[in-house]
């Protein structure tokens, strides 16, 4: 998965330094106070999140995008990451 044009989808890897710095994303504390953000590495204060189904960068800068809005950032930015479903027996 990269970003490109703000949006997040699924991409092959075409061996490029771009195409790495685009799917690198960074683990941080969830910005909402629970879970985890993850910030992209080459848009340094851009965030992954949800919005309307689908998955954008955004930095909550206010920008026209209706996905940018500073207002739904920090929920929608902030993931939950479950635990295993079950753990796992030795043989």
């Amino acid at each position: 998965m990269r970003h490109a044009d703000s949006r997040v989808r699924t991409a092959t890897d075409d061996g490029s330094a771009l195409f790495r710095q685009d799917a690198t994303f960074c683990a941080r504390p969830g910005i909402g106070g629970q879970g985890v953000t993850f910030e992209s590495i080459n848009i340094p204060g851009s965030y992954l999140r949800h919005f309307e189904s689908a998955v954008y960068i955004a930095s909550g800068s206010g920008a026209e995008d209706s996905y940018n809005r500073p207002q739904t950032l920090t929920a929608d930015a902030s993931w939950a990451l479950p635990g295993p479903w079950a753990k796992a027996k030795a043989l």
